[in-house]
């Protein structure tokens, strides 16, 4: 699939049975073809493709796994829905050119071999369009904005663990929900977001890192001050103080 945007997907007015039945007239409606019943079933084929789910922009993939998966969703649905639709478009085109060649030798039905003839090529038209959609350059797209926002988190990492380690002694000697949201909070939630963002440190790290939460502590139920909350607050900063030594010191 290269070559053609996806927003090209568009059903042209020439391949509508509607439009059909209007130009061919009287005289040719004396002779079945079978074309108006094979436009109908493009039609609706054309209408089940909802061209969002053909990108992987779709799914809003934040790194490489993430769009690993998207894209595989995408030609799943490609597969799905747009190959019926090319199939069905060359028995369109098929239909229309014996329709054309029938319609040709009756007398008086002139305009609608015309009309015939002009729906077996847009049907080919289409047929190629659908063939030739560009997944890659929106696959491209996404692995581009992927590798940007790898690049901040590469870039933010070591600032972040050094942030992190001062605020969590910092906490560790106050032991305050206060404490916590100034030293620890936003420290925390910045390394989170560099380990979760870096497919390396993801792979090695991600399992553990996410059970603090983005060190949320309503989102942990630890938001009082009282000996239980700051006890069990205490043991997710060495737990994470641990980690985070262990980050730092990875080369990936």
């Amino acid at each position: 699939m290269a070559g053609v945007p996806i927003s090209a997907i568009v059903f042209s007015k020439t391949l509508t049975d509607a439009d059909w039945q209007k130009k061919k007239g009287t005289i040719a409606k004396l002779k079945p073809t079978g074309l108006g019943a094979e436009l109908k079933k493009a039609e609706v084929l054309h209408k089940a493709v909802n061209t969002d789910n053909l990108s992987p922009k779709n799914d809003n993939p934040q790194d490489k796994a993430a769009l690993d998966k998207a894209v595989t969703k995408c030609k799943a649905y490609f597969k799905s829905t747009v190959e019926p639709l090319q199939k069905q478009l060359r028995v369109v085109e098929t239909t229309a050119k014996k329709a054309e060649a029938s319609l040709k030798k009756l007398p008086g039905a002139g305009d609608a071999a015309k009309a015939a003839a002009a729906i077996a090529k847009d049907a080919d038209i289409f047929a190629i369009t659908c063939k030739s959609l560009d997944l890659e350059a929106e696959i491209k797209d996404v692995a581009d904005r992927i590798d940007r926002r790898n690049d901040l988190a590469a870039n933010l990492l070591t600032d972040s663990i050094k942030k992190f380690l001062v605020g969590a002694k910092t906490y560790m000697s106050e032991q305050t929900a206060a404490s916590w949201g100034k030293n620890v909070k936003q420290q925390g939630r910045s390394v989170s977001n560099s380990v979760k963002q870096l497919d390396a440190y993801n792979k090695k790290f991600w399992t553990e890192f996410e059970k603090f939460k983005g060190f949320d502590i309503g989102t942990l139920k630890l938001t009082e001050d009282s000996e239980d909350h700051k006890k069990k607050r205490l043991e997710l900063t060495k737990a994470a103080l641990a980690q985070v030594v262990e980050i730092a010191k990875f080369k990936p």
